[in-house]
């Protein structure tokens, strides 16, 4: 009897259990029904060919991808389509591409996406039709480093369109075709270091436009249309290192126009238009390293215009129209051109051969860089006929004193080199005659390796000699002249009118 009761309790708590784990079963499913997570489409794993949307991971298990390169066609896809829903099959993707086909459209930032991935830390979207980033267009995502918008036609940046992304690092909008930075567009981005904004139509930076960004190290402004720049472009940058300027419209810079990038180190200028610098054009710039100022139209620099960075130790002129480099306009930065590491390039200018350039000849023969001893050595100069007959002349009298045993073999090497430079002057014609071909010979340009020309042969222009030799008259002088008789007087009439034509002249 009291077996079969055992028997009986035993089968009724299977059945309890049974019952029990059916109604938890059907919780459980009710619960995944409600789930927003119950409807999605593996988005890594999509098998309809007329899918708006394709993606491509590293896999398609479902929530395992951290990487997926998608691609848009079939018409594009609009903002409220439920597919973009189907990302929460991948929420743990931390590298997300959007490429979009020249049949797809995507005119909007994808913020229904941004906002599913709690991962995500870079975003690229290229080839799109976004006119514009709105306000707020990444969700203040907390998780973002990168954003890269290349080709999108972009044109409008609205007010906050990059806000309150506490971990973005960089940004890059190259190749879009905006045409102004606004205040406010970039806002609390404590960690931005690299802002990329080359090869679009940019010509107005507005005042404080980058003053929230404390922490930038690289703006990229390069190819664009900027035709001005001053101080207050720049309010904020302090801890900026490199600025890219090349290939705008900049045609002067005047006072302290950067003195706002106390950090700068690099500044690059290259390729603009600029034809005046003021003498304190570089204000400010107490770091600043390298500065690159090759292919635009400089025709002079006052003395003063390196004073203000005296830690300058590269500098590139090349393809001015610079008729002379003064020793006086680099004399706050001269020593440092004799460091390992210096640089000064001042090919493709229109420099003249004279006594301004000698100093050159010493820089040669004192700097330790490599880099400078090769740059003057391939250094052209135009000489006027004055000193190319000089030089012929000089030429044809040292041939007369070379010994008919020429080809001794004895001849020593020294004699051998010196050889060499005079055969060279027999090809003036043909290797000094610059490519212009105008028949009149005033206009003809006569160019010479500067170094090769000694440096007490390099003649001083007829002003720089009238104004050391010509002094007025003390004011003893004057006295004694006064106080002389006739002939006095008459000698200082000659005297005086004498030092006017010699100046004049």
């Amino acid at each position: 009897m009291g077996l079969k009761y055992l028997i009986l309790m035993i089968a009724f708590a299977t059945v309890e259990i049974n019952l029990t784990e059916s109604r938890q079963n059907d919780k459980r499913r009710w619960k995944s029904d409600k789930s927003p997570y119950s409807h999605y489409v593996n988005i890594c794993d999509i098998q309809d060919r007329v899918s708006k949307v394709h993606c491509y991971c590293e896999s398609i298990k479902i929530k395992t991808a951290t990487k997926a390169d998608c691609w848009v066609f079939n018409g594009g896809i609009a903002e409220d389509d439920p597919f973009w829903s189907n990302f929460y099959s991948q929420p743990k993707i931390e590298r997300l591409t959007f490429n979009v086909r020249a049949d797809g459209g995507l005119t909007f930032i994808p913020a229904k996406v941004i906002v599913r991935l709690d991962h995500l830390q870079f975003l690229n979207i290229q080839y799109a039709n976004i006119y514009s980033i709105p306000s707020f267009a990444f969700t203040n995502s907390t998780t973002l480093r990168e954003i890269t918008l290349p080709k999108n036609k972009i044109v409008k940046l609205e007010k906050m369109a990059f806000a309150h992304l506490i971990m973005l690092v960089n940004v890059s909008l190259v190749e879009n075709q905006i045409t102004e930075i606004a205040k406010d567009v970039f806002y609390f981005l404590p960690n931005l270091q690299r802002l990329y904004l080359a090869k679009n139509t940019i010509e107005v930076l507005h005042d404080g436009c980058f003053k929230h960004l404390n922490n930038l190290i690289k703006l990229d402004l390069y190819n664009n249309l900027l035709t001005v720049v001053v101080r207050e472009n720049f309010q904020g940058l302090s801890n900026l290192i490199t600025l890219d300027m090349r290939n705008n419209k900049l045609n002067m810079i005047g006072d302290l126009a950067f003195a706002e990038l106390w950090s700068l180190q690099e500044l690059y200028l290259d390729g603009n238009e600029i034809k005046f610098i003021s003498e304190r054009g570089f204000g400010g710039l107490t770091q600043l390293k390298k500065l690159s100022l090759a292919d635009n139209k400089l025709g002079m620099l006052d003395d003063g215009v390196f004073d203000d960075i005296q830690k300058l130790n590269v500098l590139d002129l090349r393809n001015n129209n610079l008729e002379t480099l003064k020793q006086e306009t680099l004399r706050s930065v001269i020593d440092n051109m004799k460091t390992n590491y210096a640089l000064i390039s001042l090919d493709g200018n229109k420099l003249t051969c004279d006594c301004r350039l000698a100093w050159l000849h010493k820089l040669r023969d004192e700097t330790r860089s490599k880099r400078i001893k090769g740059s003057l050595a391939r250094l052209n100069c135009i000489m006027d006929n004055k000193l190319k007959t000089n030089m012929i002349n000089i030429k044809v009298q040292q041939k007369t004193e070379v010994p008919n045993k020429i080809n001794n073999l004895q001849i020593t090497q020294k004699h051998d080199r010196n050889y060499e430079e005079i055969d060279d002057l027999d090809d003036y014609d043909d290797t000094l005659q610059d490519q212009e071909t105008d028949l009149d010979a005033s206009k003809i340009e006569y160019r010479r390796k500067l170094l090769e020309i000694p440096k007490d042969m390099l003649p001083c222009p007829s002003k720089l000699i009238s104004e050391a030799s010509y002094s007025p008259p003390t004011q003893d002088e004057v006295k004694y002249y006064k106080t002389s008789g006739s002939e006095s007087h008459i000698s200082l009439d000659r005297i005086l009118i004498l030092c006017i034509l010699f100046k004049l002249l």
